[in-house]
């Protein structure tokens, strides 16, 4: 994964931890809903002074956006897994269910 990559899967996790959905944490940080799109996606990289008003949104340093060994962690994997089911509407857990039962039973 490359920085970019790593830093917008890092503001996309921290969005989802406060519960921001992408527009109104792009109305939070003055940018349009596409902008965070794009950030998070890693095809753009966020100005300095959007990555300040980013992290003051999200309620950490701006070295903390930068720390990316938590990807490794055991934590980490399981809290994002959790994140991403918590989001699913019935239907679409019944498939994770039957494709996690597949690839791992």
């Amino acid at each position: 994964m490359n920085v970019k990559s790593a830093l917008g899967a890092r503001i996309r996790s921290l969005r989802h931890k406060l519960g921001y959905t992408q527009e109104q944490f792009a109305e939070a940080v003055g940018v349009a809903p596409r902008h965070v799109s794009r950030i998070e996606n890693g095809v753009n990289s966020p100005s300095v002074e959007t990555l300040a008003k980013i992290a003051e949104i999200l309620q950490v340093n701006i070295k903390e956006l930068f720390n990316f060994p938590y990807m490794e962690s055991e934590k980490y994997l399981r809290d994002d897994i959790e994140i991403i089911l918590n989001k699913l509407n019935f239907d679409e857990l019944k498939l994770a269910h039957k494709l996690l039962n597949e690839i791992f039973r």
